[in-house]
């Protein structure tokens, strides 16, 4: 009995130390400095989190971006604002897909929780490489909508779009780089992305091994003790 408890609670804070709780915290959201846009499209941004910068490049169709300037279709504010998300993307900076092909983004370091802001996909879908939870929609520039998602298997995940949706949705964890396909062609629909900070490093087995063995000790010290 004594040995089954504390593997029991060796168990659970070796889970609390590699998932933490979250909740609402500001984002810091992508500052796209420059892009090509066409069917072999390409941009490049940066998050600036505190005193690192994270390069963001993207591969892929562009109908349309925008880096200075131009329409706020982040106004108004509440479908990207939630329980998990502080702010709502702070710039006008956007950039708009319009072909059922497949895209890229990459990051020079992996970041925490990526959320995915879009705007205006109408009737529409993402279908990704990594799994997602739909964080927040609602009404926004162009109209409203809902999104849902949807596990097709095989490590293939849907965003679907109803009427008007514009919203975010979040990949946990570390992340380095996502793949995507949007379903059809549409006019336009657009995306932004931010992050809560770079992911801090994975020990290695050893560290682990380590961490949880200074646990064990810990806790047989103090069950024995009671």
């Amino acid at each position: 009995m004594f040995v089954r408890r504390t593997l029991v609670v060796l168990g659970l804070l070796s889970q609390a130390l590699i998932v933490a709780p979250l909740s609402a915290a500001p984002v810091t959201w992508v500052d796209w400095t420059s892009g090509t846009a066409g069917a072999s499209g390409s941009a490049t941004g940066v998050l600036n989190i505190g005193e690192s910068t994270v390069d963001v490049d993207y591969v892929g169709e562009i109908a349309f971006i925008q880096t200075a300037g131009g329409g706020n279709y982040w106004n108004p504010s509440s479908p990207y604002v939630s329980a998990l998300v502080d702010n709502a993307p702070g710039t006008t900076d956007i950039i708009a897909l319009s072909r059922a092909t497949s895209k890229t983004l990459t990051f020079s370091l992996p970041v925490q929780d990526l959320f995915f802001a879009v705007v205006s996909l109408n009737g529409n879908g993402y279908r990704f490489d990594q799994d997602f939870e739909v964080v927040g929609f609602g009404a926004g520039y162009w109209g409203n909508g809902t999104l849902t998602r949807v596990d097709l298997g095989g490590g293939q995940f849907q965003l679907n779009g109803s009427g008007e949706p514009h919203g975010v949705i979040r990949f946990t964890g570390a992340v380095s780089s996502i793949t995507w396909t949007s379903l059809t062609n549409e006019n336009w629909n657009g995306f932004t992305v931010g992050t809560y900070g770079i992911a801090p490093p994975i020990p290695e087995p050893e560290t682990w091994v380590l961490m949880l063995a200074g646990l064990g000790i810990a806790l047989l010290a103090g069950l024995r003790r009671r």
